[in-house]
């Protein structure tokens, strides 16, 4: 499933890290965590990471640009943020599972910008390997790494004997594969890619209105998702019923330490009530992620669903979700990953981004993580290209923000991204 997607993010620094201690404290990093440095090998219907110490290509670049006029460029991969990966045209064997690229910027900033290929990990094995390069150039103790050769055995081991029984998967009728290839909704129109800060105070007040309707306290994640799902409903005219896609990480559920490599995350799939306010879709999202285990949990019947299947038909097959008659917004939540934890040099992070371009072959879609310095929250959302451009009218502003002034919440270094909504 995750072959050929990369994922792409960038950290901004205000001042530039000495390039010489980055790249030998990557390949020291590299010597503890050998899956981010190895090469992909596929057989059949097998999948390898081989730790084959291929490595993994560092670029420094001079760039004429502020550190200001960077991070505007987050939402626009082309202009060199990262090193990108090309899954068309480069055999599997030789592609690398992790880039690096090093913006030397014109006023003394930098940008570090990485992409890795999903097969290897989730955003909590990258940022795990990301820990264990800063802890090198800091020089300190770097954190412990848990890499199992047989992931399929070790999630025997961790994985309940039962779960909800539903697949998140479904096979293609011959009539699907003829008529669309798949059932993913293809992109009809333009998309757009914007960018929104929520302050602390502003999602303060979203837990403290919405949880009347909810019997236990609300994340800010519960009615960020809700505020959203709503707010975007609002403002589209084509009434279709909508879904909310949440992915789950499972390694708390299932007892496993935090230090694992791999992907043990699983979405969670929520019908949203056609007419349902904020507060009561806020409750049902809550209530969803509590009882995850009994009622979503499926990796297990995921697995024997895929294994017949095989790696090469799984083409014949598409996420049950992604029904066309219904609009699915996908969030994905990094806000506790620890993206501003790191330091290079002595520096921690002023910003950082998921690196997402509004070509994206599917829109609705976004990535939420804290804000400038670790404060607020800040969505990357790919929208049709309509619904971006009236977020950032005073209109859409206005009606995202319903529950605070997010200009009166904002931190000094918000200045370095002028146009976040």
């Amino acid at each position: 499933m995750y072959v050929e997607r990369y994922v792409a993010v960038a950290f901004f620094f205000e001042r530039a890290v000495n390039e010489e201690r980055l790249a030998d404290g990557l390949r020291r990093a590299l010597d503890l965590v050998p899956v981010f440095g190895g090469r992909l090998r596929a057989g059949g219907d097998a999948l390898e990471i081989v730790c084959s110490d291929a490595g993994v290509p560092m670029t420094v670049l001079d760039v004429d640009a502020s550190l200001s006029d960077a991070i505007r460029e987050a939402t626009h991969p082309d202009w060199g943020l990262i090193d990108r990966v090309d899954v068309m045209s480069e055999p599997l064997e030789l592609r690398p599972l992790l880039t690096v690229r090093v913006c030397r910027l014109a006023d003394g900033a930098m940008t570090l910008g990485c992409t890795w290929n999903h097969s290897v990990g989730d955003m909590g094995s990258f940022m795990q390997f990301i820990r264990v390069w800063s802890a090198l150039v800091e020089g300190t103790t770097p954190p412990e790494v848990l890499i199992v050769d047989d992931r399929e055995g070790y999630l025997d081991r961790v994985l309940p004997q039962e779960d909800s029984g539903q697949p998140i998967c479904q096979p293609l009728s011959r009539d699907e594969l003829a008529g669309r290839g798949h059932r993913m909704p293809l992109m009809r129109e333009g998309n757009g890619t914007v960018q929104i800060y929520f302050g602390d105070d502003e999602v303060r007040r979203m837990r403290q209105l919405f949880g009347g309707e909810s019997s236990r306290p609300l994340s800010s994640n519960d009615v960020l998702c809700a505020h959203l799902v709503t707010a975007f409903r609002g403002m589209e005219a084509d009434p279709v019923p909508w879904n909310l896609s949440v992915p789950v990480d499972l390694r708390p559920r299932l007892g496993v330490p935090t230090e694992f490599l791999g992907n043990l995350v699983q979405s969670m799939f929520l019908p949203c009530p056609p007419m349902g306010t904020a507060n009561v879709l806020a409750a049902h999202i809550r209530s969803g992620l509590d009882d995850f285990m009994q009622s979503h949990l499926c990796m297990r019947s995921d697995r024997a669903f895929v294994g017949p299947v095989g790696r090469s038909r799984f083409h014949r097959c598409a996420p049950v979700a992604f029904d066309p008659a219904h609009r699915t917004f996908i969030v994905t939540n990094w806000s506790r990953m620890g993206a501003y934890g790191v330091a290079f040099d002595g520096q921690y992070p002023a910003f950082f981004s998921p690196v997402v371009s509004s070509r994206a072959p599917l829109s609705w879609f976004g990535f939420l993580n804290k804000g400038f310095g670790d404060t607020g929250f800040l969505l990357t959302a790919v929208v049709p290209a309509r619904l971006a451009e009236h977020l950032r009218s005073p209109e859409g502003r206005a009606a995202i923000h319903r529950f605070g002034d997010p200009a009166a919440e904002r931190p000094a270094r918000a200045a370095l991204a002028p146009d976040v909504v």
